[in-house]
């Protein structure tokens, strides 16, 4: 029951994450334009590359020694002064790289107030402590606090972004959004863990280097294809390739967050498993995990890549008609993204494989690299959504060759037979709605309220032993 309340938490958080940008980015996309979306968005992906870096591999190693050490508090409290530790002093020393970087660079420097408060917006990361609370299965506190400050947020953006001229006042207002979860979680967390009897003799940092340094370069190499990519683009071409290419992907970025939120919700569970050695109890939770995304994922995909062009147009308006295509070009790896999770973070990190991961991240890197150069210059937002479609889909493939060795995948191709199966009735009424209804409004939520009706009675009464169908059961029974 613990877990699937931390899975309905996390669903909430990465919905609520879905939700709320589609409430504000349709009415900043025509307020800002095109050309200050793209410029925004290059100034948050360039410090998120930052973060990636600074991080140091924290994300995935945090939750995983988090989650052995749950039941101890003494032992906790001083790993989390450690990891905390090791990630501010990183974040420190790569913030004063990020100033001279500004400074250097006449493509940041000409919009130097806007990339000083993404500075400030990087430094402030630290303080989001996301590893921590996912590895103790705090789901519901940090679902609730999302909700609460972004909700300020969103009135925040109606109320006072007016203007093409209010970029700069969008920026401050993502490092006042920071600031305000810094602080409730400093708040929070010293509620979690006993610093008092630590002292600084007592830590032991370079216990962690070597782990740390192992995951540190699978991130760079994975920041490389998964943070630069808009960066690249926008030193590579101009802003509006990246407004638009941008937009495309955050939609997709967004989706994929919400599948990614039911495998991190079970990480923890998975991880008391393996150190109580029920094996076969892990096997079976990643097997339900794989048989969820899987049912969730296709059809999400399938419906952004055939509805791209009422997406598009309803989200952004007509100025963003250049979104479609990389829209549809980066609509499967809503898919893919999802599975290189399971494979990736579930199986191979749960197992500590890490040198599988990093492999898979170089290769992934020069794949990367070599399609930047062959499709980005010449085709802009479209060579780059097939660059990252390709990088992603080689990834994944990687992930899930070394995760055979260690992890029996057999069954996984039924499961993923009876999905692509069910998708066939789904394609014909979309293109039957497409062409019999002509306002893309009632259309969309024609597709929508079908979509949602099929796969209702496909669970429930066609396939057997549905796990979406049990899970359902039960969460409704208790």
């Amino acid at each position: 029951m613990e877990t699937q309340k931390n899975v309905f938490y996390n669903v909430m958080l990465a919905v609520s994450q879905v939700l709320f940008p589609m409430l504000t980015f349709p009415y900043l996309a025509r307020v800002l334009g095109p050309s200050h979306v793209g410029l925004i968005n290059f100034a948050e992906s360039f410090a998120r590359y930052f973060v990636l870096v600074a991080a140091v591999g924290i994300p995935i190693y945090g939750v995983r020694e988090v989650a052995k050490l749950q039941n101890n508090k003494q032992a906790l409290s001083k790993l989390f002064v450690e990891i905390f530790l090791i990630n501010l002093i990183t974040t420190l020393l790569l913030s004063i790289v990020y100033f001279f970087i500004i400074v250097s660079v006449n493509k940041l420097s000409s919009e130097g107030v806007l990339f000083y408060w993404s500075l400030l917006f990087f430094f402030l990361q630290v303080f989001l402590l996301e590893w921590f609370f996912t590895g103790l299965n705090q789901f519901k506190f940090v679902a609730l606090r999302f909700f609460f400050i972004r909700l300020l947020f969103i009135i925040g953006v109606f109320t006072l972004i007016k203007s093409s001229a209010d970029y700069l006042l969008y920026m401050r207002m993502q490092v006042l959004l920071n600031l305000l979860l810094g602080i409730v979680n400093i708040y929070y967390v010293l509620k979690l863990v006993d610093i008092n009897k630590i002292t600084l003799t007592s830590l032991n940092l370079k216990k962690h280097f070597k782990p740390l340094l192992l995951l540190f370069l699978t991130i760079f190499f994975i920041s490389i294809y998964l943070q630069l990519d808009t960066v690249i683009l926008g030193f590579l071409t101009d802003s509006e390739s990246v407004g638009y290419y941008a937009s495309a992907l955050k939609l997709n970025k967004i989706l994929i967050a919400v599948f990614a939120a039911i495998s991190a919700a079970m990480f923890p569970k998975m991880m008391n498993l393996l150190q109580d050695k029920n094996v076969e109890a892990f096997n079976k939770m990643i097997q339900d995990c794989f048989y969820v995304i899987i049912s969730l994922s296709i059809p999400t995909a399938l419906l952004v890549l055939l509805c791209a062009p009422e997406i598009v147009e309803i989200l952004f308006g007509s100025n963003f008609e250049r979104a479609i295509i990389p829209l549809q070009i980066t609509a499967p790896i809503i898919v893919i993204v999802s599975l290189s999770t399971i494979f990736g973070f579930q199986i191979l990190s749960a197992l500590s494989k890490d040198r599988s991961i990093l492999k898979s991240a170089i290769f992934g890197t020069l794949i990367s690299v070599v399609f930047t150069i062959l499709f980005v210059q010449q085709f802009k937002e479209i060579g780059e959504a097939i660059t990252i479609l390709i990088t992603e889909l080689v990834v994944c493939s990687s992930f899930i060759y070394f995760s055979r060795k260690h992890f029996s995948i057999s069954k996984f191709s039924l499961i993923l037979f009876h999905q692509l199966i069910a998708i066939l009735p789904l394609i014909i009424c979309v293109f039957a709605i497409k062409y019999l209804v002509i306002n893309i409004y009632i259309r969309l939520i024609y597709v929508s309220l079908i979509s949602l009706a099929w796969y209702i009675v496909l669970h429930y009464f066609i396939l057997p032993n549905s796990v979406l169908k049990t899970q359902f059961l039960k969460l409704t029974r208790k």
